[in-house]
């Protein structure tokens, strides 16, 4: 046989693999959905949002590309509602099991054994002696974090790590979540949400009810921003201002609005288009080709609406030009600013409003009419939090004078702690 013989006969037996492989595992898959029908529970293979929508606590509630997958849902023994689903994220991909609790509770956070804590969670450390060394417990309010920690709860808890090689659960509204559960075994998996039940009862039977938290909105949230939401898709706002004109395919995508507690409202989204061009090449024969080029891109728009029409004025690292000098010799090597009139920059720019820059150096941004408009490069969670934090620092240190030369009454944003921006 020849080398080219050869090979085709390598490319047969890999597709005939690829094959076998494929029914195989198809098979598996059958038996298995079928076998978590035969415990009267239900197997969704593309769940819709709301599956997760409500979650907001890590590895929900980070990023913009969330994807709920495979959903296993049911009751356990005594009826309490669980369900185990496959998620993906920018920043995690695995599979979650939970259960339903009896009242929304403030976020909780459990580690015990070989795990680590959840990526991006904010929280502090609660003292748990009763655990045991090889746990970690955290809480945004030590005291609700403690009273958890019931004898009960401590107990059911040693329960469900018990043969495993560690525990990562928290507490996601009226949700207790757990990272990894035993989903590929069933004989396994039952009595695991029995399990994961007993804890839920516990917690329960706590006495937690001054710690309830309120209804939320049945919409995509974002951890540690409740007031943030998902739009997704609005095309209406690919005529503000900052938005590249050229080329033509224009769209929106990844729309979120919202704003941190009284800070102005901001919307982001990244925008997209396409650009396309005509290419001339001549081969060696001196015959001409023409061909049709597309390119396709992207920017992130991000915007906070200000609560007055205010002079144009630009802020950003210095780069060639000085723009307009001021007192400290410092910020000057670090910012240019420019702006249509030169006192009104000095109004804005007073020594303090420096020491702030400096002390938390924003992207580049504009004030023109109505809006703020920052220059992030990127359209992502972090960049949207760090600018409107900042922002709102930012205008909270404009001069009430200002302000009503502005015509408002007093400064729409009170003095905050001088705290960094993060």
């Amino acid at each position: 046989m020849d080398g080219l013989g050869v090979v085709g006969l390598f490319v047969v037996v890999l597709v005939a693999a690829g094959i076998t492989w494929g029914i195989v595992a198809l098979v598996r898959r059958r038996r298995y959905i079928k076998s978590l029908r035969d415990r009267g529970w239900t197997f969704v293979n593309s769940p819709a949002f709301d599956a997760v929508g409500r979650l907001g606590n890590p590895p929900f509630g980070l990023g913009f590309r969330r994807q709920p997958d495979d959903q296993i849902i049911g009751h356990t023994s005594l009826g309490r509602p669980f369900q185990v689903i496959e998620y993906k994220t920018e920043h995690w991909s695995g599979w979650v099991g939970m259960v339903t609790l009896s009242r929304r509770l403030p976020e909780l956070w459990v580690t015990g054994g070989d795990t680590r804590p959840r990526y991006g969670v904010a929280a502090t450390v609660v003292p748990a002696p009763t655990l045991g060394p090889g746990w970690q417990v955290g809480a945004v309010d030590q005291d609700f974090g403690s009273a958890v920690l019931t004898a009960q709860v401590t107990q059911r808890l040693h329960a469900l790590a018990a043969g495993r090689p560690g525990v990562n659960l928290s507490i996601d509204g009226d949700q207790l979540v757990v990272l990894d559960p035993p989903r590929k075994e069933v004989e396994l998996l039952g009595p695991w949400l029995e399990l994961l039940a007993t804890v839920a009862t516990a917690i329960d039977a706590a006495p937690l009810d001054q710690w309830i938290q309120p209804e939320q909105p049945p919409r995509l949230t974002f951890y540690h921003h409740p007031d943030w939401y998902w739009v997704g898709v609005d095309d209406s706002l690919l005529e503000l201002p900052p938005v590249t004109r050229s080329g033509h395919d224009h769209s929106t995508s990844e729309v979120i609005r919202g704003r941190d507690g009284d800070g102005p409202p901001f919307v982001a989204f990244s925008h997209h288009w396409k650009t396309t061009r005509t290419e001339t090449s001549t081969d060696s024969e001196g015959r001409t080709q023409t061909r049709t080029v597309t390119e396709h891109h992207s920017e992130a728009i991000l915007g906070f609406q200000l609560p007055a029409r205010m002079p144009w004025l630009q802020v950003g690292r210095r780069g060639f030009g000085r723009g307009i000098s001021f007192e400290s010799e410092a910020f000057n090597d670090q910012f240019a600013v420019t702006a249509q009139d030169t006192k009104w920059a000095y109004d804005v720019i007073h020594p303090r409003q420096m020491e702030y820059l400096m002390a938390n150096p924003p992207v580049s941004f504009r004030i023109a009419d109505e809006w703020a408009w920052f220059s992030p490069g990127v359209h992502d969670q972090p960049t949207i939090a760090h600018s409107s934090a900042f922002l709102r620092g930012f205008l909270a240190r404009i001069p009430r004078f200002v302000w009503r030369n502005l015509g408002l009454a007093d400064s729409p944003y009170p003095p905050v702690a001088a705290t960094p921006v993060h």
